[in-house]
């Protein structure tokens, strides 16, 4: 029998509740409440992710139109543009004592005069302020919505709204064709994908929805491969090609492919899985000419912009190979390990929504719980995912800090700027396949479902209640 005819055993475990039945009520209960009380445009880098996904939406796959400084941007119609406007400026600004949350926001946007907007209006030109380096592949369902709501001729909160409600239930899908592949993982998957870090991802517009539910797909795929002995070459390719496009950190995932032994699948297929995600990836970059807006850090900082040029930077690895695991290592410490751990769980907003400090180690607690079980794999097969887990959470990480490095940091810095938590919740499968493969052992069924909706609807609340709290003052 296949071992992902998981029915059969719920119903021997006294089971009713279908894993992915039940983690699609809670994303998209949760996820539609988190779009609801998140305010318009207070996702990490939310401006600049809409902004993308509309440029998209109007054709502008490969970034073209730039201004008169060389920043490269999106035309947004007037009249869509008089409700972004409004919103980039409220939450662009200082915020002090008197600061009564969005409810006033939220007032004075409806009670204004209606914008009087020629049909002819120009078009203003909006920079997208770094997320020209992202590909298409990152934003469809969004960029699907925009261009409904452009047919429809959507004014700009009605067109903000669809595209992030597009996006959870895309998002939510990927993820639960996911679960329905690898029943081993289905719990663990639960609790790894409503980490508020990860339920947030999905629920504002960003690159990170799309990085996570696609890196979980391609962990299934991997998983299902050793564990039922089914080849799937060119789905496993495919899915591939579309995670290394969501965000360039996430083409480390290739390596998973290498779960299953070549000599059993043959080292062609095991090189048509793998290498065209690689091969679309550096095309994509090398065809957007890899912009990550470097202007942004220059006006944030006050440096040079030669400070900040990755290429000038990889150069300089040529002659200076240790500087980059100099600053790599120089970044270590207890405080940045404490801060990775709380982000990866949830810190939200644009770093200032944050939960209550006894949650980041409750859902910490749970969320392990479910990463224990027992793979029906000889110790061989066991031994083998551990090594190649261990080393894509190797290559992930080295991924993350050298793009940061390249992106982010100053070329005499000592520590590398920009890593943040989040950045991680992508590998976190592979750390639940790595734990079971070398423990091999866990609580059942029921107790593994038990510890997961428990840390799904922690995570839900906690990450509502931070969000009334820090934007609504409730």
């Amino acid at each position: 029998m296949d071992i992902y005819q998981s029915r059969p055993v719920r119903r021997r475990l006294g089971l009713t509740l279908s894993p992915v039945a039940a983690f699609v009520a809670l994303s998209l209960v949760f996820g539609s409440l988190i779009i609801i009380a998140a305010p318009p445009l207070r996702g990490p880098d939310e401006t600049a992710h809409f902004l993308r996904a509309y440029g998209i939406a109007q054709g502008d796959f490969v970034p073209s139109a730039s201004d008169a400084q060389g920043r490269k941007g999106v035309l947004l119609p007037a009249r869509l543009y008089h409700g972004f406007a409004f919103f980039e400026a409220t939450q662009v600004k200082e915020k002090g004592e008197e600061w009564t949350g969005y409810g006033a926001v939220f007032k004075d946007y409806f009670s204004r005069p209606p914008a009087v907007i020629a049909p002819d209006a120009p078009a203003v030109f909006v920079p997208y302020a770094g997320s020209e380096g992202y590909s298409p592949v990152a934003y469809l369902p969004q960029a699907a919505a925009a261009l409904v709501a452009r047919v429809l001729d959507l004014e700009f909160l009605s067109t903000f709204y669809l595209m992030r409600f597009a996006g959870l239930a895309a998002m939510t899908a990927i993820i639960a064709f996911a679960m329905g592949i690898a029943a081993p993982l289905a719990w663990p998957l639960i609790a790894i994908a409503m980490l508020p870090a990860a339920v947030y991802g999905r629920s504002v517009i960003s690159a990170d929805g799309s990085a996570v539910a696609c890196a979980i797909v391609v962990t299934a795929l991997c998983l299902r491969a050793v564990m039922s002995r089914l080849r799937l070459p060119a789905q496993t390719a495919c899915w591939m090609a579309l995670n290394a496009l969501t965000k360039p950190t996430n083409v480390a995932l290739v390596l998973l492919g290498l779960i299953s032994p070549a000599r059993q699948t043959g080292w062609a297929r095991h090189a048509l899985m793998i290498l065209p995600a690689v091969a679309l990836a550096l095309l994509w970059t090398w065809r957007s000419g890899a912009d990550t807006a470097t202007w942004r850090m220059v006006e944030i900082t006050g440096l040079e912009l030669s400070a900040f040029d990755p290429l000038a930077k990889l150069l300089a690895l040529l002659d200076q190979p240790l500087r980059f695991p100099a600053a790599m290592f120089g970044t270590f410490s207890v405080e940045h390990f404490a801060g990775l751990w709380r982000q990866l769980i949830g810190v939200l907003g644009l770093f200032d929504t944050v939960l209550q400090d006894w949650v980041y180690p409750a859902v910490s607690v749970l969320l392990l719980g479910t990463f224990f079980t027992q793979l029906p794999l000889t110790p061989a097969e066991r031994a083998r995912i551990a090594v190649v887990t261990a080393m894509t959470l190797c290559a992930y990480t080295l991924a993350v800090y050298l793009v940061c490095y390249l992106v982010f940091t100053p070329a005499d810095a000592d520590i590398i700027w920009g890593v943040q938590g989040r950045y991680f919740v992508p590998v976190l499968p592979a750390v639940a396949i790595l734990l079971s493969a070398v423990v091999n052992y866990g609580p059942d069924e029921r107790l593994r479902a038990a510890l997961a909706i428990a840390c799904a609807v922690l995570s839900g609340g906690a990450s509502i209640q931070a969000i009334l709290e820090t934007d609504w003052h409730i």
